[in-house]
């Protein structure tokens, strides 16, 4: 009975639209039922998300979070220790695509978990609302939310952000020490709430589509327009570290409806009977043709020498197969015109379509997974350059030039799954001194290649299980 409150004022906001509005919206969404664990699929690498129910600005609803964390290292349980390594964590906030009226955090978990992985960072898939039960600005607001989260320790959700991270990495320790025989029957070590920090100084924004508007809105200031107050951007105006924007084929400006853009000479006529009405039709539910012209909702238009972060780095991806080429195009010249073209990296595959680098591998032809990996690798090397205090767009125009192709890290992975020599030695000495592969191997990855240090490391440990391990490797540690 307590569900059924939620239920019907849900079913009540459907009541204002109209039957074409709803089977084009259950039509279109249907790919948002699809669960987490169809990425086994989808995305076999992972790492696989966790789902956070944040709290917004609306005391009564929360925000739905898509929280991809990096693999850590738990120390042993007996040594009153609660700080995993690594402990402190940059963060990703991304966005789907989908025009802001479909789309999931799903699609973008390949990419989500590429910059988790080689990154070491938090990455949050934002679940934003969506039209038409939720019109502009609700995903712009839902996004600031979280921004405020992450960098804002005056936000209700700064500290529920955290607790909920940390939650989710003590479920993942207490996994990790026992069998699920054993949890069933409540035989599990108590292991301390791990200390985790989320560093503020090491932000990024990414998004593909529609994401990629909303990514660039959270750099943008926006200043009084059409009933609406100055929108300042959230990230002070004194924040002194870059800022990467990852922006895949982004959405610029949406006072063109769907049909109503450029479409590329090399993209097929759109028949007359499959005109776009349900892109048109659902696009229109989300921001009126009035509003469309705000800044934040075609943040293409806003003057950027000064709306835009003078710390905003921008990753700009463009598919040549695509209405939102021409957006693009016109917004590269204006930024050249405002000053700003230094601080954007252009990336132009012109004969790619729309979408290519978050439609599943098993669909895209064996250049389209070429330039995807590609285009994910780079995303990873411009926000690492940025991190580390270098100037990533200036870098990597250099690379450019120079004809440098620095060692991206799916072929560092590469190059360690093709055999590490001072790892394979370390590992022969540790199992040649008896001790077991698995217990040997996590020695190597705490304490290094020094063979000395990880053996005394391994005797330090006083529990004989950890050292024995489980023979089916369910566990490190029991």
């Amino acid at each position: 009975m307590a569900d059924e409150e939620p239920f019907k004022q849900s079913l009540s906001r459907w009541k204002d639209h109209t039957w074409s509005t709803i089977w084009k919206t259950g039509l279109v969404r249907l790919p948002r039922v699809a669960p987490i664990s169809s990425l086994h699929i989808t995305n076999p690498g992972g790492p696989f998300p966790f789902v956070l129910q944040l709290p917004s600005r609306q005391l009564a609803r929360t925000i739905p979070l898509y929280v991809f964390v990096p693999h850590v290292t738990f120390p042993h349980p007996k040594a009153k220790n609660a700080v995993p390594s690594p402990n402190v964590f940059p963060v990703v906030m991304d966005y789907h695509g989908g025009g802001f009226y479909l789309g999931s955090c799903l699609e973008q978990a390949p990419f989500c978990s590429k910059l988790c992985r080689d990154l070491q960072a938090i990455v949050i898939g934002v679940d934003y609302r969506m039209a038409p039960l939720d019109k502009f600005p609700a995903a712009i607001e839902d996004a600031e939310d979280v921004l405020s989260a992450v960098i804002d320790p005056q936000s209700a959700a700064y500290f529920a952000l955290r607790e909920g991270i940390a939650h989710h990495l003590r479920r993942h320790w207490v996994e990790k020490l026992s069998t699920a025989k054993e949890r069933e029957e409540g035989k599990v070590y108590e292991v301390p709430m791990p200390e985790i920090y989320l560093d503020p100084s090491r932000i990024a924004f990414s998004g593909a589509s529609s994401g990629g508007n909303i990514a660039l809105n959270m750099a943008l200031s926006v200043p009084e327009s059409q009933g609406f107050p100055e929108w300042p951007c959230r990230i002070p105006a004194d924040y002194i570290n870059q800022i990467p924007l990852l922006l895949l084929y982004p959405s610029l400006d949406l006072r063109q409806l769907p049909s109503e853009r450029f479409r590329h000479p090399g993209m097929p006529p759109v028949k007359e009977h499959k005109r776009l009405d349900i892109d048109d039709h659902l696009a229109a539910t989300y921001v009126s043709r009035e509003l469309a012209a705000h800044g934040r909702a075609s943040p293409g238009l806003i003057d950027t020498s000064v709306g835009l972060h003078k710390q905003a780095k921008i990753l700009l991806v463009l598919s040549g197969i695509d209405t939102l080429w021409e957006q693009s195009k016109i917004w590269c010249e204006k930024l050249e015109r405002e000053g700003r073209a230094p601080d954007v990296k252009t990336m132009r595959y012109e004969d790619r379509k729309h979408g290519w680098t978050v439609i599943p591998e098993i669909a895209l032809s064996a250049d389209e997974k070429r330039t995807r990996l590609e285009v994910l690798d780079e995303c990873v090397h411009f926000t690492k350059l940025a991190w580390d205090g270098e100037d990533a767009v200036s870098q990597m125009k250099t690379e450019d030039k120079k004809g440098i192709i620095s060692p991206t890290p799916t072929e560092q992975a590469q190059k360690v799954a093709e055999g590490d020599e001072d790892y394979d030695h370390a590992l022969a000495e540790l199992l040649e001194m008896g001790f077991p592969a698995h217990a040997a191997q996590t020695a190597l990855d705490v304490c290094g290649r020094d063979v000395d240090t990880a053996a005394t490391w391994l005797m330090d440990q006083t529990d004989e299980m950890m050292l024995q391990g489980r023979k089916e490797g369910e566990a490190d540690v029991t």
